[in-house]
């Protein structure tokens, strides 16, 4: 996602690199995942996930300090990116009020509100996840999500934004749109570990259908890269704002590749070296951000002409894992 936000000529290689999609539909899809894996472990001493409404918290609490710190750092010293705050400027209390509400996201900080926003709806919706004995529960709970994000296909947010000022910048993701990824990934984990807890043939038509699903990924590729003479589907389909319906289907027949990868080397994908990162997500990604903007308020002969615009993005990245690596608890031997 870093070298993806840092712009070509690195982003032009790995943006979408694999079909009609990006980096950031794993990025929601795994935190449902993960995090109904985590819910299901601490249910029992915290039934009711009290730690994803402390999580969002701090989620929020990031975020408001990195808007803050940039907002105030454009004023004085990266004028670059002053207008990215514009809203905030022209309209310093409503803008603070939405913004802390966050309704106003300027452009890459309007991730982590929407992970604030799916962590506390996520703390009403994963203990009734946990508790599903039947796939059908799981189906039945994951249905909500589907109707939203098929209403979202039609004009869902453009109706919830004209209810706001004009002036407000609402980000590039929508919330109707990407709570679909978020929670599909929490009803996958719950589905799947009912399916081999109850041995169901589900399990064995899944493995079964991996060939199928590696024609599928290999079409997806080869079209979305024009390497076949057939015409790329509309904005509908692959829309990444509302997250098309080709879109999503593409991501999720990558995933299920990823699993059966999984399945079948359990090592190959495990770079251990760079473990830590997942461990201070919120730390990362909150740098991250600021690495951006600094990065665009980077002179342009240096932002664009080589080996900056390579050497730059590289050691972000390097300099990311050394904070993950550097917040990482010491570890003492007792003797």
């Amino acid at each position: 996602m870093t070298l993806d936000h840092f712009g070509k000529p690195i982003s032009h290689y790995l943006y979408q690199c694999f079909g009609f999609f990006s980096a950031a539909e794993g990025f929601f899809f795994l935190s449902g995942f993960v995090g109904l894996l985590a819910a299901t472990s601490k249910g029992v001493k915290d039934p009711k996930q009290h730690w994803m409404r402390w999580r969002a918290l701090k989620t929020w609490r990031y975020h408001a300090v990195t808007l803050l710190v940039l907002c105030l750092a454009a004023i004085f010293a990266l004028h670059d990116v002053a207008h990215f705050f514009k809203p905030i400027y022209e309209h310093p209390i409503q803008g603070i009020l939405w913004s802390v509400l966050l309704v106003n996201t300027p452009e890459w900080l309007d991730v982590l509100p929407l992970y604030v926003i799916f962590l506390l709806l996520g703390s009403f919706v994963f203990p009734f996840l946990v508790k599903a004995e039947r796939k059908r529960t799981v189906v039945l709970l994951w249905l909500p999500s589907l109707a939203i994000w098929l209403l979202d296909q039609y004009g869902l947010r453009d109706f919830c934004n004209s209810l706001f000022p004009s002036w407000i910048s609402h980000g590039d993701f929508d919330p109707f749109g990407w709570q679909f990824v978020y929670f599909s990934g929490a009803a996958v984990a719950r589905w799947w570990n009912i399916a081999k807890a109850q041995g169901s043939c589900a399990v064995s038509v899944v493995k079964k259908s991996t060939p199928a699903l590696l024609a599928l990924l290999a079409f997806g590729f080869v079209w979305s890269h024009q390497f076949i003479p057939l015409q790329l589907p509309g904005d509908f389909f692959v829309n990444k704002v509302h997250v098309g319906p080709l879109r999503f289907a593409n991501f999720f027949v990558f995933m299920l590749t990823i699993c059966w990868i999984v399945r079948t080397w359990p090592n190959l994908l495990d770079f251990r070296p760079t473990n830590v990162m997942g461990r201070h997500s919120i730390d990362v990604y909150t740098v991250h951000i600021v690495m951006i903007y600094l990065w665009m308020s980077t002179p342009k002969a240096i932002r664009y002409h080589e080996p900056w615009d390579i050497v730059v993005p590289l050691v972000a990245c390097v300099l990311l894992w050394a904070l993950a690596k550097f917040r990482e608890p010491k570890r003492t031997n007792l003797t």
